[in-house]
């Protein structure tokens, strides 16, 4: 950071990476229903394995590559995983066999899972003001769905075509490699994470952490019903073909975008009620798709649930310096992203244990279980916020 070309090229090098991290998983969603087809020995929850799979992998990753920078580079970290995401992530597209295919996004997972903490983590580190640091997650959070308005929209696109073209959305890390290797600086490991100090540090983590991790694990989980479900339903209910849901998928970014750009200033006026105003916000729009009957309705519940996500999801990450000490919030980042991006795995399977079968009906019973879910969650977020200190820890 000595140097001020690297000053001014840090956060967009960073912010690159943000466009990918979030929606890569279920970049491929609006191809769901044709890779269905395309392998017709296996089921709806079978064929979800190619958006949630690489979640499952993601979460250990992300805690070893989180060890990891107390002795290895952060930035050789994140362009290990950056290649990782890239040959394996096109690589889907080439494979004529469905397990093939879910090796390819295992090791696709692997690199999302190095590239996820780290992109966020960064933040902490170059950002030690609480007002600064609201603004850039705010813009990360934009970042993210912004990532998720382009990739959506071009995946349903490709998908039209072919479901394999959709799997060429991943080789925009290319951006983001080039200008991680030109604009990013080194990131030393720090030497207070090695040897016995690394292991005294990790024994005074805040059980706390683990709260926030679940309510993470949730709201990640509820809002990316959207994802693996949407495409099944507009197929059974005939309200619009992959190309549409990759429109109404994409087209839900914007809010979340808006909300994003507008975090710091909701929560300065919200504070800790900020998660129940956003979750309610997403439920609404849950229960607006749950009764669609037209490609229009469905579209403005998409809108709405991404305004609600775009508020929901980034204030998690902010309530981590309250938890933990500085020193701590790179294993506390990953512990939070990599749980909380284990709830897209889990979001099919949540879902299951209320409602299952691919009805319209009950299709339509998934969002509404995924709106109260919302709300539940919202509330016992604002409680948990009562037990924490009002200013960020030191070390």
């Amino acid at each position: 950071m000595k140097n001020e070309k690297y000053s001014k090229m840090l956060i967009p090098s960073i912010l690159s990476v943000s466009l990918l991290t979030i929606m890569a998983p279920t970049a491929i969603s609006p191809a769901l229903a044709a890779i269905k087809e395309a392998f017709p020995d296996i089921s709806a929850t079978q064929a979800k394995l190619v958006l949630t799979l690489p979640t499952l992998v993601m979460m250990p990753i992300g805690l070893f590559s989180a060890k990891l920078t107390a002795r290895i580079d952060k930035k050789k970290l994140l362009l290990t995983g950056m290649v990782l995401f890239l040959v394996f992530g096109v690589a889907g597209g080439f494979v004529s066999n469905f397990k093939l295919l879910l090796l390819m996004r295992v090791f696709f997972g692997l690199g999302l899972g190095i590239m996820t903490p780290l992109s966020t983590s960064l933040i902490f580190d170059f950002a030690p003001d609480t007002s600064k640091r609201s603004k850039l997650l705010g813009i990360q959070g934009a970042s993210n769905q912004l990532g998720g308005l382009i990739f959506m929209s071009l995946s349903g696109i490709l998908a039209s075509i072919s479901w394999r073209y959709s799997f060429l959305t991943y080789a925009f890390v290319i951006v983001s490699i080039v200008l991680t290797s030109l604009f990013m600086p080194s990131i030393p490991p720090y030497k207070a994470r090695q040897g016995a100090a690394g292991n005294a540090e990790e024994k005074k983590m805040s059980k706390k952490i683990f709260i926030l991790a679940f309510f993470a694990l949730m709201i990640f989980s509820c809002y990316f019903v959207i994802n693996t479900d949407l495409a099944l339903f507009m197929d059974v209910e005939h309200i619009g073909n992959a190309r549409e849901c990759g429109y109404a998928l994409s087209l839900m970014r914007i809010p979340a975008i808006v909300a994003g750009i507008l975090l710091a200033w909701i929560m300065r006026n919200l504070k800790d009620w900020t998660m129940p105003f956003a979750t309610v916000i997403m439920a609404a729009g849950y229960l607006v798709i749950a009764y669609a009957d037209s490609y229009g309705i469905l579209m403005l519940g998409c809108l709405i649930v991404g305004l609600g996500g775009g508020f929901a999801l980034p204030p998690i990450s902010l309530y981590l310096p309250r938890i933990v000490t500085p020193r701590q919030r790179t294993f506390g980042v990953a512990i939070i992203m990599s749980v909380a991006q284990l709830g897209q795995f889990i979001s099919p399977y949540y879902i299951n244990i209320f409602v299952s079968g691919g009805t319209g009906e009950a299709l339509r019973m998934r969002f509404v279980v995924s709106a109260i879910t919302t709300i539940v969650i919202g509330f016992l977020v604002l409680a948990f916020t009562y037990t924490l200190p009002k200013k960020p820890l030191d070390d």
